[in-house]
């Protein structure tokens, strides 16, 4: 096999990968300059459009086949700039035979977003989570988190989420060489889920030439304001690697480091509980009070954080000889978050209303609570870190046997894990409202509700103590996955049958998740109630002046100050005689006699807490690809199908409540004891065959048809697979909840056709359609049990519903270069729209007759872009768009719906280029200042606000 000294440019090795996926076997085009690369699919490179997998070295039978396809030349595009990275992406589409789509990198490190999620929003179908002024996971084409699968150059990743969910704000967006998102399946992707498939690729060594180095610096400033204003981080980054003279070896390694100083405000009413009999359980007697709808809390929260990102990729490729090829990757990224709570809180307890007064649909629209102090003004103070580390190594070995034979074996191990759980706390210093009857207002659709009539929140004389917990606000979380691929490649230079290729895959994975928390609750049964009176002085109390409020987002009529202390200090002086000299002889007596158990209140492994999910997945595919014409149109075929065998264990510790009571001095919070550790354990598993064809027809030269069938599944969600209890305590609504280990995965039916027009290399107009039939859908059912003597709600997850899933997707990019004069003519725009519908809805009328069964994340969306490229300049400005959706099926303890309102938000980059070497940056992330606002089932009971402000980053980026 020749091998050429000469390094192409980037749109050269599209041009190559591209037309080698069209006649066959179909890897995913690089992203940036490379030699020749061979019809091979391993994991370890850029993934074509049609296979997550990477490749080794080209043949002169692949490069033959390739010129005979009519492909975009991308022959005179240089390697940078927005319009580069768009006719990339354009590219990738247009020569794929599975429908895709990808963004794509200006230049190598260099995405004007702060990590890939953010990236990831501009695709088409593509929809993000956002939460503290970043996005963090995502949902395809309605579908959420937990049914997109996510790979590192084909490489399945671990994830300390808790959940199948990919947590994308870890990943800075620097690493991206190429994101692609498979939309529909095909046999060789390793990775199947009935969203879509992200594979995120890398830069290669061979992808440049000699020795090369690029670098940011800049600040950023995160703000309430809108403004630059408070204090600025830095943000910097760095690539380099040389590569020989004749390709044969070379190396890359980047580096990057992120911070930010971010403030948050939001409100939120945790929860609502519904069908409560008021008159039952305050003593009125007027019968309209029965099955009202009412919320858990009012809480007021000020979010201070410190959020650091770090990350280091590195790779080698080397080829000792012609048909061997050797690459490794090493990924280590970590994202820590360190937030500071200021909370003014004001729980809810149903058992003291006076007076109330509902809508028809039976949610309260206000009411009046009696003056004995049921209800007490809660200072809270919360910190629940996280710092979330996953890291990636992967060896992929390429022999070709001949020039159209490829033999190639992929192994990579990956790890996450969060351990944060024991450095948080959560603690409450409170007042009784005692002489005075607070009243709750609901303030409609569009704003928090509010409480008025409360007693003084500034008060330092008037403190006592409450809830108090040391760790147990997260919990520590563990994921390993282990994976081995085999594939051989087999292309043909003649006849209809263009390549063959067959693989066998393991991977074995396991999660481990456990709570570190006072033991017992120790803590909380001895001083929850507010029955012990704090000095101010021993817990560094100080009046707290919080940040302004935001309409839409804040309580109306939030008190303007607050009473906020030292939580460390406060938790050690509970252990003092000072502090619990003050309780009940029986309560005393319990907390020393768990102190001697324990010898300390710190926070320790809770084993009730304990559950670890153990997956052995085994695959095996194969794959044909056939093309041919057909009236003098070309057209390719990929059928194939995947075998999927999956074995799991979950484990757990169960510990069974042995007694419950109601709190003698909080009748809102009840309590209970438990017996001894029973460790159990249960199996599960499946296997499912997994068909699926894409059909690509090029109706002419730049108008192209498509049509696919295939059959997906994603699998149970972790939590639902946990084996062990979890006990819901308050008075208004005892729960117990449960896992289910022998859960099935969803599966799903999918249809997918569309007809794309290619106007130019960045111009195009795209109009697809797709419909899912979805099966097995974990699907949480309640029954009332007895219990202790009292009536619990069991809930559980099983395979019960179906749903119908389908949308359209609209998109259109145009650069105006043909139509306007100069300077104009640097001017484009990006437009696509998605429209999702689902055949399972969550209406109310849903929910009372037919139980709770909807698809989470099924919703609109849309992005809108300007751009400039001219000489010099660069510019964007995106509008991106998400309408409204439902968040969660059973939220908070009263288990009921989550939904979100649309959100969108304007976001800008631009850049000058001051020589050929250097340029100047600047970015701003939601402009329009927008937030985020949550309800339960009628858009008048509200559930969460939150307001995150705008992120600035204006820096200087270098290139050698």
């Amino acid at each position: 096999m020749q091998r050429t000294k000469l390094t192409f440019s980037v749109c050269q090795a599209l041009a190559i990968m591209t037309g080698a996926c069209v006649v066959g076997y179909g890897t995913q085009a690089h992203a940036q300059t490379s030699t020749p690369a061979p019809a091979t699919s391993t994991p370890a490179s850029a993934p074509t459009a049609q296979d997550s997998s990477a490749g080794g070295t080209g043949t002169a039978d692949d490069k033959k086949k390739a010129s005979d396809k009519k492909v975009t030349d991308l022959s005179v595009v240089t390697v940078s700039g927005q319009l580069d990275a768009i006719r990339r992406a354009q590219s990738i589409k247009q020569n794929s035979v599975n429908t895709v789509d990808s963004i794509s990198a200006e230049e190598a490190g260099k995405f004007p977003d702060p990590n890939v999620a953010d990236a990831l929003q501009r695709v088409p179908g593509v929809s993000v989570d956002r939460s503290g002024g970043e996005s963090d996971q995502i949902a395809i084409r309605g579908f959420g988190p937990d049914f997109v699968a996510v790979t590192i150059n084909g490489r399945q990743m671990a994830t300390a989420s808790g959940t199948r969910a990919f947590d994308f704000d870890v990943l800075p967006s620097d690493i991206i060489s190429v994101a692609q998102v498979n939309k529909t399946s095909s046999a060789d992707i390793p990775e199947v889920d009935i969203g879509g498939v992200v594979d995120i690729q890398t830069a290669r060594p061979l992808d440049f030439n000699g020795f090369h180095a690029t670098g940011t610096a800049a600040g950023v400033n995160s703000n309430l304001s809108g403004s630059w204003s408070g204090k600025t981080t830095p943000k910097v980054s760095g690539l380099t690697g040389w590569t020989n003279s004749d390709h044969t070896f070379g190396w890359l390694a980047s580096v990057q480091y992120y911070k930010r100083d971010d403030t948050q405000i939001n409100t939120q009413a945790n929860s609502w509980y519904v069908n409560q009999n008021i008159s039952q359980l305050s003593g009125l007697s007027n019968p309209k009070y029965t099955n009202v709808a009412i919320p858990e809390t009012l809480a007021n929260n000020v979010v201070v954080e410190e959020r650091t990102r770090k990350s280091f990729t590195g790779a080698i490729d080397w080829r000792p000889i012609d048909r061997l090829t050797f690459k490794f990757d090493t990924l280590y990224a970590g994202y820590r978050v360190d937030p500071l709570e200021h909370e003014f809180g004001e729980y809810g307890n149903s058992g003291d209303f006076q007076s109330l007064t509902t809508d028809a649909n039976n949610t309260v629209l206000s009411y009046v609570r009696k003056n004995t102090g049921v209800m007490s003004n809660d200072y809270v103070v919360a910190y629940n870190p996280s710092n979330e580390i996953m890291n990636q190594n992967g060896l992929n070995v390429a022999f070709d046997f001949d020039p159209s034979t490829v033999l190639t074996l992929d192994v990579s191990n990956s790890k996450a894990w969060n351990k944060e759980s024991a450095d948080g706390f959560f603690t409450v210093i409170g007042a009784r409202n005692v002489g005075v009857n607070p009243t709750w207002t609901n303030n409609g659709d569009n704003e928090p509700p509010s409480y008025t009539n409360i007693i003084s929140t500034t008060n330092l004389n008037d403190l006592y103590a409450h809830c108090c917990n040391a760790g147990g606000q997260s919990n520590n979380v563990t994921e390993g996955i282990t994976e081995y691929q085999l594939n051989l490649n087999k292309s043909f230079d003649s006849g209809v049958l263009s390549n063959l290729e067959f693989g066998i895959q393991e991977n074995r994975e396991y999660n481990k998740s456990v709570d570190l928390t006072t033991p017992d609750g120790i803590l909380c049964n001895a001083y929850c109630g507010y029955a012990v009176s704090v000095p101010a002085s021993v817990v560094g109390a100080y009046i707290y002046t919080p940040p302004a409020p935001i309409n839409g987002v804040s309580q109306p009529g939030l008190p303007r100050q607050w009473i906020q202390y030292n939580a460390l200090a406060y938790i050690n002086w509970l252990t003092t005689p000072a502090a619990y000299n003050q309780l009940t002889p029986a309560k005393r007596t319990a907390l020393l006699a768990a102190l001697a158990q324990y010898h300390s209140f710190g926070p320790q492994p809770d084993p009730g807490s304990f559950n670890e999910v153990e997956e052995n997945n085994k695959a095996a595919f194969a794959k044909a690809l056939f093309d041919g014409t057909l009236w003098d149109k070309s057209w390719t075929l990929d059928v194939g199908v995947r075998y999927l065998h999956v074995d799991s264990e979950s484990q757990a510790i169960f510990q069974e409540p042995t007694s419950y009571y109601i709190s003698p001095t909080d009748s809102s919070a009840g309590q209970v004891t438990y017996g001894p550790l029973q460790p159990q354990e249960a199996m599960g598993g499946y296997h499912k065959w997994l068909p699926a064809l894409n059909f690509k027809l090029n109706l002419t030269d730049n108008l192209i048809y498509r049509f696919a069938l295939s059959k997906t599944l994603t699998p149970p969600e972790l939590n639902n697979l946990y084996y062990n209890q979890s006990f819901g305590t308050r008075p208004e609504s005892l729960t117990i909840s449960q896992g289910n280990p022998e859960l099935q995965p969803y599966t799903s039916r999918n249809y997918d056709m569309g007809l794309e027009w290619y106007m130019n290399d960045v111009s195009y107009l795209a109009l697809e359609g797709f419909y899912k039939k979805v099966s097995n859908f974990s699907t949480i059912v309640s029954t009332p049990v007895e219990f202790l003597g009292q009536t619990w709600s069991l809930s559980e997850p099983i395979n019960l519903n179906s749903a119908n899933i389908y949308g359209e997707e609209l998109t259109f990019n145009y650069q105006f270069a043909h139509l306007l004069p100069a300077p104009f003519d640097g001017l484009g725009m990006a437009f696509n729209y998605t429209h999702v519908n689902s055949s399972a809805t969550l209406s109310p009328g849903t929910i009372s007759t037919s139980g709770k069964f909807a698809v989470p994340g099924i919703g609109d969306s849309a992005n809108l872009s300007g751009y400039y490229e001219k000489g010099r300049w660069q510019v964007r400005l995106a509008y991106n768009w998400r309408g409204k959706y439902l968040e969660s099926i059973a939220y908070g303890s009263g288990a009921q719906p989550e939904n979100r309102t649309s959100y969108g938000e304007l976001d800008l980059s631009a850049s000058y280029k001051l020589n050929n070497h250097l340029s100047l940056f600047v970015t701003g992330t939601n402009l329009t200042q927008s937030h985020l606002y949550d309800y339960s089932v009628y858009p008048n009971r509200f559930l969460y606000a939150e307001a995150d402000g705008t992120v600035y980053t204006v820096g200087v980026r270098g290139t050698f």
